[in-house]
């Protein structure tokens, strides 16, 4: 393999892929080559490549040893290159840090790999070393021919999980919560509210949607996964009468009900009217700022510092704000009141955070990371019988090569951030950290191709981080899913996500109950596809109609489609020991049956929508539309007392039933 065809596979540029129909595809060269040169590469110049190719082949053999150095805990294995002939003589591994040292004899090793380069045979060699904690520790290696620094990584077998029976739990989107306190836009309050009645009801976690920050000045960009900052939090999320210092103030009470009656009508509305809503509680949120800037004590003033310090890689993208610093100061400390308050009432795992795949490419986080990210190229999925042309999520893409900089940092952080102040991290489109589908253009026509990424450290740094933060990690694996993908996260005790829309089988009949995955979460519906009552009751056909997304004679066979859907479900309970429902069944009791049913089955982790204990039949999100549809905007109908009030004892038998109670 020489010249462009060895540099595309240097640099993770996929060759061929099967598409959903089952067809082995190839990739064009034309598009192999944008590929690289979105990475910033002039594909021709063979000097360059020539270079590049050295670069990433064989320079690697000499360096010794790399920055980042895996030692896996089950074997324990430190593995360097050397020459063969200087496979002889005293080593050692000194960190300081834990005042470990480790020596060996080079001759001890096992040799894994081997490169031959103008006449020098180059070995990787592996040696057995004491154990190391989990962690990330800076390391000297000693060899006879000089002494080299690395940063060693103790990668444990598995990521935390603390689960010792099957649990049930909801998911919600939070700003759509309703409660008579809130400004417009459900907050942290009123997660304390649902916490409280869920956790009085069994649950053991609660699923939130992303909570990132997003656009202060484009309030129509509200969707949580196409975000500002992943490192940073929504401001509109705080509660601003739980605030340390507000009940203090008459000034701030007197502003909060003169705020609470000015958006009354827009509480009643079906959507949140972004603009109105952040325009007022932005406004008492300075206010409560100019309060702690004129108040402050002493106390007050070291934690601000000591959370400046501690989220300073994050808080760099404010660019010195010290009012929107503030902000994330408070976000933080009422999320994580959130999590204490579920733990002290009794929920195993507490709140599960739910982290995008990607920025905006205008984000604050792609300026404070632009080195790491290719040129003109964006993120998305291959072709589908949905858009044939494949998707583009309008996320930029990470150069794969790049993000290796400052030994992963950016990933670390990331994933660190994320699961502060929770019991448990989604990782949506968990595919990413082995490949993603890119798209760019390619002569005035939109093309893609797989690109690869470092799988083998971003995975590492999901299981140190896990394990460091005791945290819960769910991969969310839905689509097309490498078998590599499947089997790490298997080995690696990290669960997998589960919609039983799409668990059928190849007659395209639902899979029975006893056959679901057992190491995932289990949920009837998502954000991405309808609410149960709409899908049973066929509300969103007629919503895909209104928006142009289907057309007005395809309906009727729509239509047919779905009540052979339902069939099948009927079937399925049927199987399950559920006889008394048919066609014209009412939606709800459909879905209680469907979920004690579910309650049965072998998953880990079961979940419901709080959406359908609403009986929703508005989808939260509509793929293919963008702000034709109010996306990201629906409110539920009810409060959560309203819902628990009307589902309570569902809830409760259902807990009980998962429980064996």
């Amino acid at each position: 393999m020489k010249g462009l065809s060895q540099l595309y596979y240097l640099h993770g540029i996929g060759y061929d892929y099967t598409k959903y129909t089952g067809e082995h595809v190839v990739f064009e060269e034309k598009v192999r080559t944008e590929a690289l040169r979105c990475c910033g590469i002039e594909t021709a110049d063979s000097a360059l490549i020539e270079q590049l190719n050295f670069e990433l082949d064989i320079a690697p053999w000499q360096r010794v040893v790399d920055d980042v150095c895996l030692i896996e805990q089950h074997d324990s294995l430190l593995k360097f290159k050397l020459p063969d002939h200087q496979l002889d003589g005293l080593a050692s591994l000194k960190i300081q840090k834990l005042d470990y040292a480790h020596e060996f004899e080079l001759t001890s090793g096992v040799v894994v790999g081997e490169y031959q380069h103008l006449g020098v045979r180059y070995v990787e060699v592996a040696f057995q070393v004491a154990p190391i904690s989990t962690g990330y520790y800076s390391a000297i290696l000693s060899l006879p021919c000089g002494q080299y620094e690395t940063q060693v990584w103790s990668v444990p077998t598995q990521c935390y999980n603390p689960l010792q029976s099957k649990v049930v739990g909801l998911s919600i989107q939070l700003y759509t919560l309703r409660s008579d306190r809130n400004l417009g836009i459900g907050d942290f309050g009123d997660l304390q509210d649902l916490i409280s009645h869920s956790a009085q009801s069994q649950c053991d976690y609660i699923l939130l949607n992303p909570l990132h920050l997003l656009f202060f000045d484009q309030q129509h960009r509200v969707s949580p996964y196409s975000p500002n900052h992943r490192s940073l939090l929504n401001p509109l999320y705080i509660a601003v009468e739980l605030c340390d210092g507000f009940a203090d103030s008459q000034a701030l009470t007197e502003l909060y009900q003169q705020t609470l009656s000015q958006l009354q009508d827009q509480k009643s509305q079906t959507y949140i009217d972004y603009a109105q809503v952040s325009e007022h509680k932005y406004g008492l949120l300075s206010a409560l700022y100019v309060h702690f800037k004129t108040h402050r004590s002493t106390q007050e003033v070291s934690q601000f510092i000591a959370f400046q310090e501690d989220f300073s890689t994050a808080l760099e993208a404010l660019d010195g704000d010290e009012q929107a610093i503030y902000w994330q100061w408070l976000a933080w400390q009422q999320l994580e009141s959130c999590q204490q308050l579920a733990l002290k009432m009794g929920m195993c795992i507490g709140l599960i955070n739910d982290l995008a795949v990607g920025c905006a490419d205008d984000s604050l986080e792609y300026q404070a990371n632009r080195t790491l990210y290719a040129q003109n190229a964006h993120v998305g999925a291959p072709p589908d019988p949905w858009a044939e042309s494949g998707q583009n999520w309008g996320l930029p893409a990470l150069n794969p090569l790049k993000i290796k900089r400052r030994r992963y940092e950016f990933f670390k952080q990331l994933l660190r951030n994320n699961m502060r102040a929770v019991g448990g991290l989604r990782i949506d489109h968990v595919m990413a950290i082995r490949r993603l589908w890119w798209c760019f253009e390619v002569e005035e026509k939109r093309q893609g191709c797989y690109v690869y990424y470092p799988f083998e450290h971003l995975m590492a740094l999901i299981k140190i981080e896990s394990q460091l933060q005791q945290t819960l990690v769910i991969g969310e694996d839905l689509g097309v899913v490498p078998p590599e993908i499947k089997a790490v996260m298997q080995e690696a005790n990290m669960l997998g996500n589960v919609l039983f829309y799409f668990e059928k089988n190849y007659n395209g009949e639902f899979v029975p109950q006893t056959e679901l995955r057992h190491q995932a979460l289990l949920m009837v519906a998502n954000h991405d596809v309808p609410p149960f009552v709409a899908w049973w009751q066929g509300d969103d056909l007629l919503l895909r109609v209104e928006y142009q997304l289907l057309e007005e004679n395809e309906l009727e066979s729509e239509r047919l489609k779905r009540e052979n859907e339902k069939h099948k479900l009927l079937s399925w309970l049927a199987d399950a020991g559920v006889s008394h429902l048919d066609i014209n069944s009412r939606a709800f009791d459909v879905y209680e049956r469907l979920m004690l049913a579910l309650s049965h089955c072998p998953t880990q982790m079961l979940c419901m929508q709080l959406d359908d204990l609403d009986e929703q039949t508005l989808p939260v999100n509509i793929p293919g539309t963008y702000l034709e549809y109010p996306n990201w905007r629906r409110r539920l109908s009810r409060s959560t007392g309203e819902i628990f009030e009307h589902k309570g004892d569902f809830i409760a038998t259902l807990t009980q039933s998962r429980k064996g109670i």
